[in-house]
């Protein structure tokens, strides 16, 4: 018996795909293990009801509004895991072999979160004259915010971090980007911002608004 093991229930820095495996992990171990935790607070056929949801979600074909669709199928399971992972922990005790059984990671000790990988931006085309939807690929880490700098293809400057004039920050990773020229030509690069300085930009991807 290791005194202080615990097992952890955040799952931020889990990208979409990542975030789906561990939950049916956990739900798997768990239905197998059920009996050893009586008194599981969140009933696991609902558990497995939500992950559906969200695999549903996520992987819809692109519209407007998805984004926060995903975050909220997220957070629905996110909540499950977080109510049953602190159960657990207090179940649990810090007894390795049950905390083991629970299908949920150990906690480790938190790392710098680094340089940030690069992003891929999906653009599409809407009915309204001179706006676009993206959507932006999620990023591993806490507290990264996203952007978007565009500029028209007339610009041959091939570097995103020199473009002028055009930056969008988004509030989340998907939305809408207005007041563009209707019938130009645009280029499009988005980027992650956490606590290093320096940034990726996501090879520009080129839309021509309505």
């Amino acid at each position: 018996m290791a005194k202080g093991a615990k097992i952890t229930y955040n799952f931020d820095e889990h990208t979409e795909d990542e975030f789906y495996k561990a939950a049916k992990l956990i739900f798997n171990v768990l239905t197998i293990n059920l009996g050893v935790f009586t008194g599981i607070p969140m009933d696991l056929a609902v558990f497995i009801k939500l992950i559906g949801t969200y695999d549903d979600t996520r992987t819809a074909p692109f519209y407007k509004g998805i984004g926060a669709n995903i975050s909220a199928a997220r957070t629905a399971v996110q909540t499950v895991i977080t109510e049953n992972g602190t159960w657990l922990n207090n179940f649990c005790k810090g007894d390795l072999t049950l905390l083991n059984k629970t299908g949920y990671p150990l906690e480790k000790d938190s790392v710098a979160q680094g340089k940030l990988d690069q992003t891929i931006v999906i653009l599409s085309l809407l009915k309204v004259n001179g706006s676009i939807g993206f959507l932006i690929s999620h990023l591993v880490g806490k507290t990264i915010k996203y952007g978007v700098k565009y500029t028209l293809t007339t610009n041959l400057e091939t570097n995103p971090a020199k473009w002028e004039g055009f930056f969008y920050a988004a509030g989340q990773r998907d939305g809408i980007i207005a007041d563009l020229t209707s019938k130009a030509e645009y280029k499009f690069s988005s980027f992650g911002m956490g606590t290093d300085r320096d940034i990726t930009y996501s090879e520009p991807v080129i839309i021509t608004p309505q």
